[in-house]
Protein backbone atom coordinates (compact mmCIF):
# COMPACT_ATOMS: atom_id res chain seq x y z
CA UNK A 1 0.00 0.00 0.00
CA UNK A 2 1.29 3.52 -0.81
CA UNK A 3 2.62 5.57 2.15
CA UNK A 4 1.04 8.64 2.35
CA UNK A 5 3.66 11.45 2.92
CA UNK A 6 3.92 15.53 3.01
CA UNK A 7 6.05 15.40 -0.59
CA UNK A 8 3.30 13.10 -2.17
CA UNK A 9 0.58 15.52 -0.75
CA UNK A 10 2.37 18.42 -2.13
CA UNK A 11 3.10 16.30 -5.42
CA UNK A 12 -0.37 15.65 -5.78
CA UNK A 13 -1.25 19.27 -5.59
CA UNK A 14 0.85 20.11 -8.59
CA UNK A 15 -0.11 17.47 -10.38
CA UNK A 16 -4.23 17.52 -10.09
CA UNK A 17 -4.07 21.24 -10.31
CA UNK A 18 -5.03 20.81 -14.31
CA UNK A 19 -8.47 19.35 -13.33
CA UNK A 20 -10.10 22.03 -11.70
CA UNK A 21 -8.42 25.09 -14.19
CA UNK A 22 -9.97 22.64 -16.96
CA UNK A 23 -13.41 23.05 -15.00
CA UNK A 24 -13.46 26.96 -15.04
CA UNK A 25 -14.02 26.58 -19.21
CA UNK A 26 -17.44 25.21 -18.44
CA UNK A 27 -20.67 26.56 -17.22
CA UNK A 28 -21.86 27.89 -13.26
CA UNK A 29 -22.18 23.79 -12.39
CA UNK A 30 -18.33 22.96 -13.49
CA UNK A 31 -16.66 26.27 -12.07
CA UNK A 32 -18.42 25.16 -9.02
CA UNK A 33 -17.23 22.02 -8.99
CA UNK A 34 -13.64 23.77 -10.02
CA UNK A 35 -13.86 25.77 -6.28
CA UNK A 36 -14.74 22.83 -4.89
CA UNK A 37 -11.88 20.23 -6.36
CA UNK A 38 -9.53 23.64 -5.89
CA UNK A 39 -10.65 23.66 -2.26
CA UNK A 40 -9.42 20.27 -1.39
CA UNK A 41 -5.73 20.40 -2.95
CA UNK A 42 -5.33 23.81 -1.27
CA UNK A 43 -6.36 21.83 2.25
CA UNK A 44 -3.39 19.49 1.06
CA UNK A 45 -1.42 22.24 1.95
CA UNK A 46 -2.28 22.18 5.52
CA UNK A 47 -2.24 18.67 6.19
CA UNK A 48 1.15 18.09 4.44
CA UNK A 49 2.53 20.78 7.29
CA UNK A 50 0.91 18.59 9.77
CA UNK A 51 2.51 15.45 8.06
CA UNK A 52 6.14 17.12 8.43
CA UNK A 53 5.70 18.06 11.88
CA UNK A 54 4.41 14.58 13.11
CA UNK A 55 7.04 12.75 10.84
CA UNK A 56 9.94 15.32 11.06
CA UNK A 57 10.69 17.77 8.50
CA UNK A 58 13.00 17.40 5.40
CA UNK A 59 14.93 19.94 3.13
CA UNK A 60 13.26 18.46 0.01
CA UNK A 61 9.72 18.88 1.86
CA UNK A 62 11.00 22.42 3.09
CA UNK A 63 11.84 23.27 -0.47
CA UNK A 64 8.94 21.68 -2.18
CA UNK A 65 6.21 22.94 -0.56
CA UNK A 66 6.38 26.66 -1.09
CA UNK A 67 7.26 26.30 -4.79
CA UNK A 68 3.84 23.79 -5.24
CA UNK A 69 1.92 27.07 -3.42
CA UNK A 70 3.63 29.26 -5.64
CA UNK A 71 2.81 26.97 -8.48
CA UNK A 72 -0.85 26.69 -7.93
CA UNK A 73 -1.38 30.70 -7.15
CA UNK A 74 0.28 31.49 -10.48
CA UNK A 75 -1.79 29.12 -12.59
CA UNK A 76 -5.18 30.09 -11.22
CA UNK A 77 -4.69 34.16 -11.02
CA UNK A 78 -3.40 33.91 -14.17
CA UNK A 79 -6.16 31.92 -15.48
CA UNK A 80 -8.51 34.28 -13.56
CA UNK A 81 -7.29 37.12 -15.51
CA UNK A 82 -7.39 35.13 -19.04
CA UNK A 83 -11.16 34.28 -17.89
CA UNK A 84 -12.02 37.96 -17.44
CA UNK A 85 -12.55 37.77 -13.71
CA UNK A 86 -9.06 39.96 -12.67
CA UNK A 87 -7.80 43.05 -14.19
CA UNK A 88 -3.46 42.07 -15.21
CA UNK A 89 -1.93 44.60 -12.67
CA UNK A 90 -3.62 42.88 -9.88
CA UNK A 91 -2.13 39.69 -11.58
CA UNK A 92 0.62 41.07 -12.49
CA UNK A 93 1.58 42.32 -8.35
CA UNK A 94 0.72 39.68 -7.17
CA UNK A 95 2.81 37.06 -9.34
CA UNK A 96 6.09 39.92 -9.16
CA UNK A 97 5.88 39.40 -5.19
CA UNK A 98 5.77 35.20 -5.41
CA UNK A 99 8.33 35.37 -8.56
CA UNK A 100 11.08 37.85 -6.60
CA UNK A 101 10.49 35.70 -3.41
CA UNK A 102 10.99 32.45 -5.09
CA UNK A 103 13.99 33.95 -6.29
CA UNK A 104 15.48 34.78 -3.24
CA UNK A 105 14.77 31.80 -1.17
CA UNK A 106 16.55 29.54 -4.51
CA UNK A 107 19.73 31.59 -3.54
CA UNK A 108 19.22 31.69 0.11
CA UNK A 109 16.90 28.79 1.19
CA UNK A 110 18.86 28.25 5.13
CA UNK A 111 18.33 32.40 5.77
CA UNK A 112 14.82 32.70 4.21
CA UNK A 113 12.54 29.87 5.37
CA UNK A 114 8.65 30.00 5.15
CA UNK A 115 7.14 31.90 8.60
CA UNK A 116 3.99 32.32 9.65
CA UNK A 117 2.12 35.52 8.07
CA UNK A 118 3.60 33.72 4.43
CA UNK A 119 1.42 30.50 4.92
CA UNK A 120 -1.20 32.57 5.96
CA UNK A 121 -0.96 34.86 2.58
CA UNK A 122 -1.08 31.75 0.36
CA UNK A 123 -4.33 31.16 2.42
CA UNK A 124 -5.81 34.25 1.71
CA UNK A 125 -4.83 33.82 -2.13
CA UNK A 126 -6.52 30.34 -2.15
CA UNK A 127 -9.59 31.33 -0.28
CA UNK A 128 -9.93 34.53 -2.20
CA UNK A 129 -9.67 32.66 -6.16
CA UNK A 130 -12.59 31.32 -4.98
CA UNK A 131 -14.53 33.69 -3.69
CA UNK A 132 -13.79 35.79 -6.74
CA UNK A 133 -14.97 32.65 -9.11
CA UNK A 134 -18.17 32.29 -6.88
CA UNK A 135 -19.34 36.42 -6.44
CA UNK A 136 -18.67 36.72 -10.35
CA UNK A 137 -20.96 33.38 -11.11
CA UNK A 138 -23.81 33.92 -8.12
CA UNK A 139 -24.08 37.06 -6.98
CA UNK A 140 -25.82 40.08 -8.58
CA UNK A 141 -22.82 42.54 -10.39
CA UNK A 142 -23.18 44.96 -8.04
CA UNK A 143 -22.61 42.87 -5.03
CA UNK A 144 -19.92 41.17 -6.71
CA UNK A 145 -18.24 43.84 -7.69
CA UNK A 146 -17.84 44.92 -4.04
CA UNK A 147 -17.08 41.60 -2.48
CA UNK A 148 -14.14 41.27 -5.04
CA UNK A 149 -12.64 44.66 -5.01
CA UNK A 150 -12.43 44.10 -0.91
CA UNK A 151 -11.35 40.58 -1.95
CA UNK A 152 -8.58 41.90 -4.16
CA UNK A 153 -7.45 44.82 -1.29
CA UNK A 154 -6.92 41.81 1.03
CA UNK A 155 -4.72 39.41 -0.71
CA UNK A 156 -2.40 41.90 -1.83
CA UNK A 157 -1.99 43.46 1.42
CA UNK A 158 -1.26 40.54 2.73
CA UNK A 159 0.71 39.47 -0.18
CA UNK A 160 3.16 41.88 -0.04
CA UNK A 161 3.46 42.75 3.71
CA UNK A 162 4.07 38.96 4.14
CA UNK A 163 7.27 39.43 1.61
CA UNK A 164 9.35 42.11 3.97
CA UNK A 165 11.29 39.22 5.79
CA UNK A 166 12.36 38.06 2.62
CA UNK A 167 13.89 41.19 0.89
CA UNK A 168 15.07 42.72 3.86
CA UNK A 169 17.50 39.64 4.17
CA UNK A 170 17.64 39.15 0.83
CA UNK A 171 18.91 42.82 0.03
CA UNK A 172 21.03 41.89 2.98
CA UNK A 173 22.43 38.80 1.23
CA UNK A 174 22.79 40.03 -2.25
CA UNK A 175 25.10 43.41 -0.53
CA UNK A 176 27.45 40.59 1.24
CA UNK A 177 27.85 38.91 -1.96
CA UNK A 178 27.10 41.21 -4.97
CA UNK A 179 27.37 38.05 -7.32
CA UNK A 180 24.02 37.11 -6.10
CA UNK A 181 22.27 39.90 -7.90
CA UNK A 182 23.24 37.71 -11.41
CA UNK A 183 22.35 34.66 -10.13
CA UNK A 184 18.94 36.42 -9.04
CA UNK A 185 18.59 37.93 -12.62
CA UNK A 186 19.06 34.62 -14.27
CA UNK A 187 16.91 32.65 -11.42
CA UNK A 188 14.14 35.10 -12.63
CA UNK A 189 14.23 35.57 -15.77
CA UNK A 190 12.36 33.05 -17.38
CA UNK A 191 9.36 33.31 -14.62
CA UNK A 192 8.85 37.10 -15.60
CA UNK A 193 9.13 36.52 -19.00
CA UNK A 194 6.35 33.84 -18.62
CA UNK A 195 4.50 36.68 -16.22
CA UNK A 196 5.41 40.03 -19.24
CA UNK A 197 4.27 38.12 -22.45
CA UNK A 198 1.41 36.64 -20.72
CA UNK A 199 -1.36 39.21 -22.15
CA UNK A 200 0.44 38.70 -25.54
CA UNK A 201 0.56 34.58 -25.65
CA UNK A 202 -2.93 34.17 -27.50
CA UNK A 203 -3.62 30.82 -28.29
CA UNK A 204 -0.07 29.86 -26.75
CA UNK A 205 -1.38 30.52 -23.32
CA UNK A 206 -1.32 27.13 -21.69
CA UNK A 207 2.74 26.96 -22.47
CA UNK A 208 3.26 30.18 -20.88
CA UNK A 209 1.56 28.64 -17.92
CA UNK A 210 3.95 25.49 -18.42
CA UNK A 211 7.06 27.55 -18.62
CA UNK A 212 6.13 29.52 -15.31
CA UNK A 213 5.66 26.01 -13.73
CA UNK A 214 8.38 24.47 -14.76
CA UNK A 215 10.42 27.50 -13.87
CA UNK A 216 9.81 27.38 -10.36
CA UNK A 217 10.85 23.43 -10.24
CA UNK A 218 13.70 24.32 -11.97
CA UNK A 219 14.24 26.58 -8.87
CA UNK A 220 13.36 23.83 -6.67
CA UNK A 221 15.99 21.53 -8.53
CA UNK A 222 19.23 23.83 -8.16
CA UNK A 223 18.19 24.60 -4.55
CA UNK A 224 17.91 20.98 -3.68
CA UNK A 225 20.73 19.99 -5.69
CA UNK A 226 23.04 22.71 -4.00
CA UNK A 227 22.01 21.50 -0.61
CA UNK A 228 23.24 18.22 -1.53
CA UNK A 229 26.39 19.60 -2.40
CA UNK A 230 26.99 21.09 0.80
CA UNK A 231 26.09 18.15 3.00
CA UNK A 232 22.78 20.36 4.36
CA UNK A 233 20.02 17.74 3.41
CA UNK A 234 17.80 16.38 6.06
Amino acid sequence: MLRITPNRLTLLRIFLLPLPCLLLFGGPESKLTAVGLGSLLGLTDYLDGRLARRLGPSRLGALLDPIADKIFVGVVYLLLYHLKYLPYWVVFLLLFREILVAGLRSLYPEKLSVWALSRLKTTFQMIGAGVIILASNFLPPHQADLLMRGVVWVVLGTTWLSAWPYLQRGVEGLILNPKGLFHLTLRTALPFACLGIFPFSGNLWPLVLAGLSLSFLGDLFLSYRRGLADGTDS
